[in-house]
């Protein structure tokens, strides 16, 4: 079996940036940051931050690792070897329309609806909970670099074995700004949220003009939608 080694960096990568760029999640982060103030302040010893921050990564995880098992069940990506011949310029023309959406409108997702992850009485059951609501938060949260994820993975992937490990890599790079979060200091926490949701505008006409580059470069010089012209392919 032939590991893509990059391609899994990149799997992880892309998890990590997927909610530092989506709007409609930031506010999370300072309920999040609350949170574990509070149950540490309550005690110490029990309720860990870096305990429950690993718990909610663990949540996000074990969403992710759900969604790979659907994604590669139902639409068999790991046996049908002509899925991203068929799909892929499909996968990528999608991807491009987000990417020019975010250029023109960089707040239009953001008004999508969000939904506040449950708490309950027992804190691991509650960081638990919470990274597995947060991982599925994110999927209509940002669609740009949740798109760029899915085209990325059908492109990288064989086998329904590499495609759950990147799934896996991807829920922890979600997962990763909330345990760093968990780790550092409730002021650190804050700043670094209040300063993403004040550029969230630049941040996502940088990251939509990307997503539109790629989907175009793609599009153009691996799926050759332009008859006639049969460039060789990159992979």
């Amino acid at each position: 079996m032939n590991w893509n080694v990059v391609g899994l960096i990149e799997m992880f990568w892309i998890g990590v940036v997927t909610p530092l760029t989506a709007v409609c999640v930031l506010p999370l982060y300072p309920a999040f940051i609350s949170y574990l103030a509070s149950t540490e302040a309550h005690n110490r010893r029990r309720h860990s931050p870096v305990v429950l921050g690993g718990l909610v990564v663990g949540g996000v995880i074990s969403f992710m690792t759900l969604a790979g098992m659907i994604f590669v069940s139902l639409l068999d990506i790991g046996i049908e070897s002509g899925f991203v011949g068929r799909f892929g310029p499909v996968m990528f023309s999608i991807l491009a329309i987000i990417g020019a959406v975010l250029v023109v409108d960089p707040a239009g997702f953001s008004r999508l609806p969000s939904f506040e992850p449950p708490h309950t009485n027992h804190p691991h059951l509650s960081a638990f909970g919470y990274g597995f609501f947060f991982g599925g938060i994110i999927i209509p949260c940002n669609p740009g670099f949740i798109g760029l994820f899915f085209a990325r993975q059908a492109v990288l992937f064989e086998g329904i074995f590499q495609n759950m490990i990147g799934f896996l890599l991807f829920g922890l790079g979600i997962g990763t700004p909330l345990l760093v979060f968990a780790i550092a200091s409730e002021s650190t926490g804050r700043r670094v949220t209040a300063t993403l949701a004040r550029h969230s505008d630049s941040i996502n006409r940088v990251v939509g003009g990307a997503l539109l580059s790629i989907a175009i470069y793609y599009l153009i010089f691996v799926f050759t939608i332009i008859p006639g012209w049969n460039p060789s392919s990159p992979f």
